[in-house]
């Protein structure tokens, strides 16, 4: 035997030394059944600890299910059809494991860990109440017809926490039920579950299928999709990539944390400011489509938040201040070019009395922007929210 089959059975040896022994198992049901009731019973999560009957999370009761007690030999039994060689060892050197599986019709995510020794797990159901565009109250001409170009990127910003991941997915849902194309999604974590619809969803967890977001987005080019988008941008690397991808026949959706349209393109050229790279600058001045910035405002009826937009639409005079880096002259074109901004969006839901004037003005910087519109005018203009009266599930924002 030469060399390389050596090498090759010595791999095999030591793989065979890594699977964890069968042991002695008598639960009355596999996993997949128990997916299957945390469906059937809309629970938000199951739990699989041993010495104790799994647990489902319903309403915010936990409900055992059955009177087994789970044994080591059970809970092994159970995760074996998630678990790889690879998760094993990262268990048994006292590291968490997340994974995404789908069953039952939709997506579950994974938290595998060790207590008091043993292997256990947190099971959560990966949420399908995508909103639509009309939920969010975004005017629905302009952005569905930014999903329809073939290149470009379209930027999704706002405070952490105000619900961008929502917007996002009600974007990814809208082009998977009107547009034929491949859609990449890179996630930290993945939250929404999307069925292939009209488009073909390719959802890839940072972390679990995919080492970095920078990673991610290389590997995606070579992927053929039509569309790319990204839960977060985290450094140059990922944002450089982007703008190339935007830039070089690809629509990109991505998200980041900034307080305004105008503050997410000075980040994203903040982020070459160390080695700054005017060819970059350029680039991003011609690829960028549109900004979306959302403000999560309180209802007058009490139901809760929803998100507030300003909206900015790249055209001639934004790309050249762009690319000559003059960033503060930004919101007077948007002002003066009739472009949605948050006091135009907060005047609207002021108007049709979704918002209290005195929540409108907590969230402006400049009163005088909070005017009440007095003629519908331009394409811009937010559409107003589905009615207060329908009968539909709040969306939880943060």
């Amino acid at each position: 035997m030469g060399l390389e089959g050596i090498l090759e059975r010595l791999v095999q040896v030591l793989e065979s030394l890594d699977e964890t022994p069968n042991e002695p198992s008598e639960v009355p049901y596999s996993l997949a059944q128990l997916l299957d009731l945390v469906v059937q019973h809309r629970a938000s999560l199951l739990h699989l600890n041993v010495g104790s009957p799994p647990l489902l999370r319903i309403n915010s009761q936990l409900v055992p299910i059955g009177e087994h007690q789970i044994t080591r030999g059970d809970c092994r039994h159970l995760l074996a059809p998630v678990m790889t060689r690879h998760h094993r060892q990262s268990l048994e050197s006292g590291k968490e494991v997340d994974l995404c599986h789908a069953a039952a019709g939709t997506g579950f995510r994974f938290n595998l860990y060790r207590e008091r020794g043993e292997i256990a797990a947190s099971i959560w159901r990966l949420r399908t109440d995508i909103p639509r565009l009309e939920d969010l109250g975004l005017p629905n001409e302009l952005v569905e017809q930014v999903l329809t170009e073939s290149s470009g990127l379209v930027l999704l910003t706002g405070h952490p926490r105000c619900g961008k991941i929502n917007t996002l997915a009600a974007l990814l849902a809208h082009l998977n039920q009107y547009r034929s194309a491949r859609v990449v999604s890179l996630e930290r974590p993945i939250q929404f579950w999307h069925q292939n619809l009209k488009a073909t969803m390719i959802q890839r967890e940072v972390g679990s299928d995919t080492a970095s977001f920078a990673h991610g987005v290389q590997q995606a080019v070579l992927q053929d999709p039509d569309v790319l988008a990204l839960s977060e941008m985290p450094d140059r690397d990922t944002a450089e990539l982007v703008i190339r991808a935007a830039a070089g026949g690809h629509l990109v959706i991505a998200v980041l944390d900034a307080s305004s349209s105008v503050r997410a393109i000075e980040r994203l050229i903040g982020t070459f400011q160390e080695d700054p790279d005017p060819r970059v600058v350029k680039t991003l001045s011609r690829a960028l489509r549109l900004v979306l910035c959302q403000t999560l405002v309180q209802r007058t009826d009490g139901r809760g938040m929803m998100p507030a937009f300003e909206i900015l639409l790249n055209n001639d005079e934004i790309s050249q201040e762009i690319r000559e880096g003059r960033i503060d002259n930004l919101h007077w074109i948007m002002q003066n070019s009739g472009m949605q901004t948050l006091g135009r969006s907060l005047s609207r839901l002021v108007e049709v009395g979704l918002v209290t004037q005195e929540e409108a003005l907590h969230h402006v910087e400049v009163p005088s922007e909070l005017d009440l519109p007095t003629e519908s005018t331009t394409s811009f203009e937010a559409t107003t929210p589905q009615s207060t009266e329908e009968e539909t599930p709040l969306m939880s924002w943060l």
